[in-house]
């Protein structure tokens, strides 16, 4: 059984027998990766833990006869502490991302410029202004969809092609069609069809964020309420172009605790 190693993150674990478990990673050189932790469960093991939100040199065997290697050997290069002002957030967004990974990324496909990606957006997570972590989400979700073939069309309507140009002085919404793959113009927008309407603002606000860098998007403050509204759009837009049916149950209890003074 060959011996493989990588630099990896954790995006899921779950129980895979009594005391292994099943644990998938975000590699840089094999994409998503899903290895069993043999004796995982115990409190003792032999080799190094296994923690989230960080990078790990993970050594392993890789098996020829089964779906799945196993773990042999964790090293810890580098965690990133969530535990700064705005906790709660960090934490949030930093499983949010690992959600969407887990959900939309194919098995065993490298995506080496992505796992650097999701690398510095944890980094970002950890140290961006807890009123900013909001704009690298919603930056990070962007680049994402975009990175594996999905990019939601904002700058152009999503039926005809005719550019939508930015009106600074209009207060009419836009119309957001997931299942059509973005904003459409009021002449292709079909009256019974499914829309989410966009502000002007908001439409503004996902075009800069679409061409933004992280740092770039790390400068950005967005309230809490746009940010769901904006989250709950691109799931929705995810949901109907992947097929899948999830929302982000990390953000959820967010909702919950949006008039909390932990989140201000």
């Amino acid at each position: 059984m060959p011996q493989e190693k990588t630099e990896a993150v954790i995006l899921k674990s779950f129980n895979w027998s009594e005391s292994s478990r099943t644990v998938v990673f975000f590699s840089n050189d094999r994409g998503k990766l899903a290895l069993i932790d043999k004796g995982g469960r115990r409190l003792q093991t032999k080799r190094g833990r296994l923690l989230s939100f960080a990078r790990l040199e993970v050594s392993y065997y890789d098996s020829n006869k089964e779906s799945r290697g196993y773990i042999r050997e964790v090293e810890l290069l580098r965690h990133f502490s969530l535990e700064g002002d705005g906790a709660l957030g960090r934490l949030a967004f930093a499983s949010a991302a690992c959600e969407l990974l887990y959900d939309l990324l194919p098995e065993e496909q490298p995506q080496s410029a992505l796992y650097q990606y999701f690398v510095k957006y944890l980094s970002l997570i950890e140290s961006a202004d807890k009123a900013n972590l909001s704009g690298v989400f919603l930056a990070f979700f962007l680049r994402l969809l975009s990175q594996l073939g999905y990019n939601p069309s904002l700058a152009w309507c999503a039926g005809c092609r005719k550019e939508i140009a930015a009106n600074d002085n209009s207060t009419a919404p836009l119309e957001f069609s997931p299942e059509r793959g973005g904003v459409v113009c009021a002449s292709c927008a079909k009256a019974g069809d499914y829309y989410i309407p966009l502000s002007p603002a908001s439409h503004r606000l996902l075009q800069t964020l679409q061409v933004a860098s992280l740092t770039e998007a790390a400068s950005l403050p967005i309230g809490y309420q746009e940010t769901l509204s904006l989250t709950e759009a691109l799931t929705k837009f995810v949901n109907f172009q992947t097929g899948t049916s999830s929302g982000l149950k990390s953000l959820e209890f967010l909702e919950k605790l949006k008039n909390s003074e932990l989140l201000k």
